[in-house]
């Protein structure tokens, strides 16, 4: 893959994520229920004159991105600064910047510190290795590696990374913060769907990759029989119904990939996921990336765009990371 293609996927994955999650944020943990009576279409936030009775929605400004893009950006500025290669170490560092420093984010401050993530840097900052830093128990998969997951995805498509070659990097990249066999086999699901839309193919053309990978190669039945929807050969046939409204990864993972085979643009595919409810911004994070590398930057709606924090800053972080990476 030439420099070139490799900074437009940078970009547009980077985009397409930063402007989901800025969708998302202000109705965070809203019911579906809810979401759909508001009938969200515009970028909307603390300024936009509207009395939004939900976590964010009165504390921070329409376009403001949260932790998921700060988190997605610290770690691309640490491939940097490491001339391309993975500094697990320096990963944890750069995300302890972002908390700790303000560094890597849309406002002058940060926001969104999830648990998992907390508890991560808290074991970091005591001297634990950093690949033993990610919490192991079931109930430690939260969506929060999936959603930062990007960077090292794009580090083994961009560098035309075997399956199994694949396998150890996401699995590394999840477990600084996400250990559980879930959790790094989810990083390892999308990294190859991510890899797919990058090759060019469709939605259904990369769902049906996805379907076809011998996870238990890599994987345990348990661990298979955990994402069976993919493993089954099921995402197509996924409903609403199906995906919970809970911050686990596995119900993240299923809402972007639903949110993307019921659609026909950027901007359907980000409202599919944030009318699933519940953790929207990462819903909507997620997707993003998927929807900015298969529509483009250009599909992103104008007003989005105009709203959206910082926009040139993250052209620049992507366009930095993908130079770095080759």
């Amino acid at each position: 893959m030439d420099r070139e293609k490799r900074i437009r996927i940078a970009k547009n994955a980077l985009l397409g994520q930063a402007a989901g999650d800025a969708f998302g944020v202000p109705v965070e943990f809203s019911s579906r229920k809810e979401i759909r009576r508001m009938n969200l279409r515009e970028m909307i936030g603390s300024d936009s004159g509207l009395n939004l009775n939900t976590r964010w929605g009165s504390l921070i400004p329409a376009g403001s991105w949260s932790d998921d893009t700060s988190m997605t950006v610290a770690s691309m500025a640490s491939f940097v600064r490491n001339g391309g290669r993975i500094d697990y170490h320096d990963q944890l560092a750069q995300f302890a910047r972002w908390w700790d420093k303000g560094e890597y984010c849309s406002l002058n401050y940060p926001f969104g510190l999830g648990g998992n993530i907390d508890a991560a840097m808290r074991r970091f900052r005591n001297g634990t290795p950093p690949l033993e830093c990610g919490g192991k128990e079931f109930m430690d998969n939260g969506n929060s590696a999936l959603m930062r997951i990007l960077p090292f995805s794009l580090y083994c498509v961009f560098n035309g990374l075997s399956a199994e070659q694949t396998v150890i990097v996401t699995g590394n990249g999840s477990s600084i913060t996400h250990a559980h066999e879930i959790s790094r086999m989810c990083c390892f699901i999308w990294t190859e769907f991510l890899r797919a839309l990058s090759e060019g193919k469709s939605v259904p053309e990369s769902v049906e990759q996805i379907e076809n990978i011998p996870y238990r190669t890599w994987f345990s039945k348990n661990a298979a029989d955990a994402l069976r929807q993919v493993t089954e050969k099921r995402i197509r046939g996924l409903t609403e119904e199906a995906i919970g409204e809970t911050g686990y990864v596995a119900d993240t993972l299923y809402a972007a990939l639903y949110s993307l085979c019921h659609a026909e643009n950027y901007e359907t595919s980000i409202r599919n996921a944030v009318n699933l409810g519940y953790d929207t911004d990462t819903a909507a994070a997620v997707t993003g990336m998927a929807a900015g590398i298969l529509y483009g930057r250009e599909a992103i709606p104008e007003q989005w765009l105009r709203s959206l924090k910082k926009k040139d800053y993250l052209e620049n972080a992507a366009e930095d990371f993908a130079k770095a990476i080759g």
